[in-house]
């Protein structure tokens, strides 16, 4: 006999599993919701790894309807938008005699490179997490593109999950697949792009903005140029094309999506992989970020000037996002008592791998 508890409406069942989680849990999840009730799968409180708890909730999250419409709306948005950060990164610009110009359509078509490129990596990153949560079964949306004129002509895209992850498995494999089939499309088009891209002396530095240095973005110029850019004592650098400016721009949303924190990606991974005890993965993020943050305050900076290296202001944005928006722990799973396979388990560290290959401290500083 199991023993059984009931409170506030929901049944709570405390045993041993005579069969791994990961068989059994899909058919109780299925069995219970068509009955209008919701199972939850945790490790016991005895000691015992193989002791777990059942809870069983009234209720079942209806998935809402999609409309693709907006999707597509968005999508035409942030082409557009894409298009025209492009061409204002291109020698278009040069040729503009007034600013409605800017509106007309070869103006815009100046900047396809770019706009092809940089939607492309968010595109095969999005479609990425759909196709994996599609193949799990898990109710999904189609991509949701943002647009925004500036900068970038992008803040990226997402896609939202219509009902709970059944388990730390499905959670882990849907977390990985955007990211990695973004990778598969950004490094070589950094390759291709760098290839393709002059280095020269910059004729001036003042207000100008020179992009970061990931782990990754250093030694790629190096195995291409066959030297450190920028240099440090002739000034020479990489003068980005499109296509070299979109791949960076990619692998920089790629990384800042794998910061193991909270419901993005690298926080799907780092939970899946450790459940409980990745809360201290998640804050020292926030807290090696906060540092980050910190180092670029004025007193800071007068105080410390050798911190100028990692001082990027730009960090209390995303601490603020962190903390308020996305969180900084990750929820659990329906089944949270599933663990990750081998195979799995070494695809999560090379992410972890990929993350800080691919991080850039300062993403942007002047020079």
């Amino acid at each position: 006999e199991v023993p059984r508890d009931e409170k506030d409406g929901v049944l709570i069942l405390r045993g041993r599993l005579l069969r791994p989680s990961h068989e059994v849990f899909p058919r109780w999840l299925a069995a219970l919701n068509a009955r209008g009730y919701t199972p939850t799968l945790r490790p016991g409180d005895t000691g015992n790894p193989d002791d777990v708890v059942v809870r069983i909730l009234p209720g079942v999250m209806r998935r809402g309807k999609s409309r693709a419409w907006i999707n597509a709306v968005l999508f035409v948005l942030t082409l557009l938008s894409t298009l025209f950060a492009g061409a204002l990164y291109s020698d278009a610009v040069t040729t503009l005699r007034s600013g409605w110009d800017m509106l007309s359509p070869s103006f815009l078509l100046a900047g396809l490179p770019f706009a092809a490129a940089l939607l492309g990596i968010l595109a095969a990153h999005e479609f990425g997490h759909y196709f994996a949560a599609r193949y799990h079964k898990v109710s999904v949306t189609l991509p949701y593109f943002i647009p925004m004129p500036l900068t970038f002509g992008t803040l990226g895209a997402f896609i939202q999950l219509k009902e709970p992850v059944p388990d730390r498995r499905k959670l882990f494999d849907i977390g990985v697949a955007g990211p990695l089939a973004g990778l598969v499309l950004a490094v070589p088009l950094l390759i291709y792009g760098l290839a393709t891209s002059p280095v020269a002396v910059p004729p001036t530095t003042q207000g100008v903005l020179l992009e970061g240095n990931s782990i990754l973005y250093y030694f790629a110029k190096l195995l291409i140029f066959g030297k450190v850019l920028p240099n440090p004592i002739t000034g020479e650098d990489v003068f980005m094309n499109q296509v070299t400016y979109a791949a960076w721009i990619g692998l920089l949303v790629t990384a800042l999506n794998l910061l193991p924190v909270g419901q993005l990606d690298g926080g799907h991974t780092v939970f899946a992989m450790f459940g409980e005890r990745a809360k201290i993965i998640n804050r020292v993020t926030v807290g090696v970020l906060a540092f980050f943050a910190i180092a670029s305050i004025g007193p800071v900076q007068r105080l410390l000037p050798q911190l100028s290296s990692v001082a990027y202001g730009g960090w209390f944005l995303w601490l603020f996002l962190i903390l308020f928006l996305i969180g900084v722990q990750h929820p659990p799973a329906l089944d949270d008592v599933t663990r990750l396979d081998r195979r799995r388990w070494w695809i999560g560290v090379l992410v972890i791998i990929i993350f800080i290959l691919i991080f850039v401290p300062v993403p942007m500083r002047e020079m």
